[in-house]
């Protein structure tokens, strides 16, 4: 019986561990810190500006490829012009 609820719980840890967990949070907005050549992302943005505002240099901002949102809120990509 003990082996049984150990195997259990075993499955139940592995399983869980594959799920992404319900406090990853993603924003609608990254910031790639050093350009899109060498830089790493940073997907804690919730609008164009905000991500606008917060770049130095050569960071750039863009849509978050992973952001899964509703069709009436997915993010705008402003055309400069």
């Amino acid at each position: 019986m003990k082996i049984a609820v150990i195997a259990a719980l075993s499955i139940a840890g592995i399983v869980a561990g594959t799920l992404p967990s319900a406090a990853e949070v993603e924003y609608p907005y990254c910031i790639i810190n050093g350009g899109r050549s060498e830089g790493s992302w940073s997907c804690g943005y919730v609008s164009l500006a905000q991500c606008m505002q917060t770049r130095i240099g050569t960071d750039m901002c863009v849509i978050n490829p992973r952001y899964q949102a509703s069709p009436r809120e997915r993010p705008r990509q402003r055309v400069p012009g």
